[in-house]
């Protein structure tokens, strides 16, 4: 029991577990149920990605503290920043039909014709393609991402502020 304890508590793992768990679950959508990934959803990915590669730095043995909570609070920080593209893509998904913005390029497309800091830019302006969703169990793609990116912003942070 103490085991199972330890490991749901190291947010080395937690951070590992879930960001790999939630990105292997997005691919599986869009291999096996066919559904498109909207240019936010792979801003979210990768957020989710930055925040496995966290915990991935998390589990080295022996760990100097200072890195340690540099690393949580990085984790932090991309939590918060994948909550804020979520919230966005939540946002237009309940805006109405009228106000939806014009679809977008296609990712590539704007990654091989704009500079970087204008593809996120334009990236997360959003556009029509963010506003919709096909999926739904409760709540969407979108409001399960914004979920876990809370839980795991706060999860992050108690590490990094406990002594």
């Amino acid at each position: 029991m103490n085991f199972i304890k330890n490991i749901l508590l190291s947010p080395g793992l937690v951070n590992l577990i879930t960001g790999v768990s939630l990105i292997i679950g997005a691919y599986l959508f869009e291999v096996i149920g066919v559904f498109d990934a909207c240019p936010l959803c792979i801003l979210q990915r990768w957020t989710f990605g930055l925040i496995a590669l966290c915990g991935l730095f998390l589990i080295i043995p022996n760990l100097l503290n200072i890195i340690r909570k540099f690393l949580l609070f990085a984790a932090s920080l991309f939590a918060a920043a994948g909550g804020m593209i979520s919230g966005r893509q939540i946002y237009l998904q309940h805006l109405p039909a009228d106000q939806i913005p014009s679809c977008a390029p296609p990712m590539e497309f704007l990654l091989n014709t704009l500079p970087f800091l204008e593809v996120i830019q334009t990236i997360l302006v959003g556009d029509g393609n963010c506003a919709e969703y096909e999926w739904r169990f409760i709540f969407n793609f979108a409001e399960w991402a914004f979920i876990f990116f809370v839980a795991l912003f706060l999860f992050n942070m108690y590490s990094f502020l406990k002594k």
